[in-house]
C-alpha cells in the first residue's frame, strides 16, 4: 500500500466550511455571460447590430482587400521566376565573349529580377493596406464597444438616481 492509497471503506471527514468564505453564486448569470433575450434593451440591440456589421466588414474586406486580388502572383510564383532568371543568366554568361556583352547580359538579369521584386512590392503593399483596413474595422469595434458601455452606464445612473429620489 502506498501513502496515498487509504483502506476500504474508510472516507475522511470533510471539515466545516467557515462562514466568512466566499460563496459560489450557481443560480445567477453574470453581466458577460447573460444571454440575449427578447425583452433586452437597446444597448444589448446596438452591441448585436455592431458585431453583425463588423463582421460583414471584416468578411468583405478580407475577400476584397489583399495580395490575390491586385494579382502580385505569390511566393511559389516568385521562386520559379526567380529560379528561371538564374538559369537564364547562367546561359547567357555562357555565351558571352567580353565584358560589353557581360554587362548587357547582367542588365537583362536585372531586369528580370526587377520584374519579381515589383511583384513582391506590390503583395507586400497590399498586404500593408487589408492590414490596415482590419485594424481600422478592429479599433472601430472597440470604440462602438466604448460609447455603448457609456449609454449603458448612464442608463444605470439615471434608474438609480430615479429610484432614490421616489424613495423620499
Amino acid at each position: 500500500m502506498s501513502s496515498y492509497d487509504t483502506p476500504s471503506g474508510y472516507n475522511p471527514a470533510v471539515p466545516p466550511v467557515p462562514e466568512s468564505a466566499p460563496q459560489i453564486n450557481v443560480g445567477k448569470k453574470q453581466g458577460a455571460i447573460k444571454a440575449f433575450s427578447a425583452n433586452a434593451g437597446p444597448v444589448q440591440l446596438a452591441r448585436v447590430v455592431l458585431g453583425a456589421i463588423l463582421g460583414l466588414l471584416f468578411i468583405l474586406t478580407w475577400l476584397a482587400t489583399g495580395p490575390a486580388v491586385v494579382d502580385a502572383g505569390s511566393p511559389s510564383d516568385w521562386k520559379s521566376d526567380l529560379a528561371a532568371a538564374s538559369v537564364k543568366n547562367e546561359v547567357n554568361n555562357g555565351e558571352t565573349k567580353g565584358a560589353p556583352q557581360q554587362s548587357v547580359v547582367n542588365g537583362w538579369y536585372a531586369n528580370d529580377i526587377a520584374a519579381v521584386t515589383a511583384s513582391q512590392n506590390t503583395y507586400i503593399a497590399a498586404s500593408s493596406a487589408r492590414n490596415g483596413a482590419l485594424l481600422m474595422l478592429l479599433g472601430l469595434g472597440v470604440a462602438g464597444e466604448l460609447i455603448l458601455r457609456g449609454f449603458e452606464r448612464a442608463q444605470l445612473s439615471a434608474a438609480k438616481s430615479d429610484s432614490t429620489q421616489r424613495a423620499f
